[in-house]
């Protein structure tokens, strides 16, 4: 699944990413407001908050510096319990149970794109308007979290972490196995994996049998496709019967079996490609900006030898460039059915435009490089140098369809379905499949 909280800090360290343990028993509680930090913080109350940065990830430390002033200045208690990684069923069986939180801070993808139509959350374009928000947020921030990506569609929660999605190149180990620039063609690709694995360097490193191998998998398969036929695909099926598309999955099978990808990669995770490619056992991978600060935290000073790009193209490509992704369903805020109470909506009001205050988007831009969903100028905020390579980006590579809200609730069978692409499974096999996990 798209999580844009990766653990590989911890696993470039040798520690084991243990599950969390936390539950939802906050949620709904009656638990007595925190005393107001200062004199003038006299509302009190609480709030129930589950949240997709969790302890350890690059946000963590901001959202908390931010829940932390608000309680000071509102005396507002947050109960905040940590999302787990399935989040989207934390939260429906919290739901079910009548212990609803009131605020959810989590991605756009998988079941939390329908989660509007299933009565879980409220629509927001009032709030927008009404929180002061309307002349401050991006359009194409808004309009990916409406439903269906358009622009019209009701507004399934605010968004906050915008994201880019380039490929990494390890300079240092392309240079030591004799490759003299960063692969631009799947040709040039394949015969630098080739030299790679002859220097005993992996090549490409992605986790096959999850989101971050899902997403790698469409960015290759759109390779020959228009981006409004990949999205009524993606939306409907027809893998099958779209011969463009049919031609991009064919063209992974090929990368695949001329080994570009790292050995047993259908049985890898997220957390696996971070610890590799951190630590020099693989040259290439494809990660989000969320990954910029974390890197710098493993200690192993791969930042700096990094350049970003994009994923190589083949002849007759769709896209003149390397694609890359980027877009703005990383981490938002939907409020549920109980936070939109009259008696909870004015916390929840407060809770979330802190978080949309310059300094505070300022501060995560810094600590966690996210792309601002507001406007304004926040380069002095870019300090991570990664951060600073990606935003030079826009003239080398072209933006792919991210797949995240056009394959909605079809995204873990979809995800089980690539496992078996990442291992031996045939062009007409992946796309029958992708049409029946699509078709539900």
């Amino acid at each position: 699944m798209h999580r844009t909280t990766p653990r590989a800090v911890r696993a470039v360290a040798a520690f084991a990413v243990g599950a969390l343990t936390l539950s939802l028993a906050a949620c709904g509680s009656d638990e007595p407001a925190a005393p107001a930090a200062t004199a003038g913080a006299a509302q009190g109350g609480s709030i129930d908050v589950v949240t997709r940065w969790s302890s350890g990830n690059s946000a963590a430390a901001a959202q908390k510096r931010v829940f932390d002033a608000f309680t000071a200045e509102t005396g507002i208690k947050i109960n905040s319990t940590e999302g787990l990684e399935a989040i989207d069923d934390q939260v429906e069986n919290a739901v079910a149970a009548g212990k609803s939180p009131d605020l959810v801070i989590v991605n756009l993808f998988d079941k939390t794109v329908g989660w509007l139509e299933a009565g879980v959350t409220v629509p927001v374009d009032q709030y927008v308007k009404d929180w002061g928000l309307a002349g401050k947020m991006k359009p194409e921030a808004l309009d990916e979290w409406r439903v269906g990506g358009v622009a019209g569609g009701e507004l399934q929660g605010l968004p906050f972490s915008g994201f880019s999605w380039p490929l990494w190149y390890n300079d240092e180990l392309l240079a030591k196995a004799g490759v003299t620039a960063v692969p631009k063609t799947t040709d040039e690709l394949i015969d630098a994996a080739e030299k790679l694995r002859e220097a005993g360097i992996g090549p490409v490193t992605v986790g096959g049998n999850d989101w971050s191998g899902q997403k790698l998998f469409y960015q290759i398969a759109q390779s020959f496709t228009d981006a409004a036929t990949m999205k009524k695909v993606m939306r409907e099926g027809g893998y099958c019967a779209t011969p463009t598309v049919l031609n991009g999955i064919k063209l992974f099978t090929d990368l695949r079996d001329a080994k570009v990808f790292v050995d047993n990669v259908a049985g890898l995770s997220a957390d696996d490609m971070y610890a590799s490619f951190y630590s020099g056992k693989a040259a290439i991978m494809s990660a989000g900006s969320w990954a910029y600060t974390e890197s710098a935290a493993s200690g192993t000073g791969i930042e700096k030898h990094t350049t970003l790009g994009g994923f190589p193209v083949p002849s007759g490509s769709a896209y003149p460039k390397p694609t890359a992704y980027q877009g703005f369903t990383g981490v938002g805020f939907m409020i549920t059915k109980q936070g939109a109470q009259p008696d909870r909506i004015d916390k929840v009001r407060q809770l979330v435009t802190k978080f949309y205050a310059e300094a505070a988007v300022g501060d995560f831009v810094k600590d966690a490089s996210i792309l601002p969903p507001i406007s304004g100028d926040f380069a002095s905020y870019a300090t991570d140098p990664l951060l600073a390579k990606s935003l030079g980006l826009e003239a080398a590579v072209d933006y792919a369809v991210l797949p995240d809200v056009w394959i909605g609730s079809a995204s873990d069978p979809i995800t089980q379905v690539l496992t078996g692409a990442y291992g031996e499974s045939t062009p007409q096999e992946i796309c029958a499949a992708l049409d029946t996990a699509t078709k539900g």
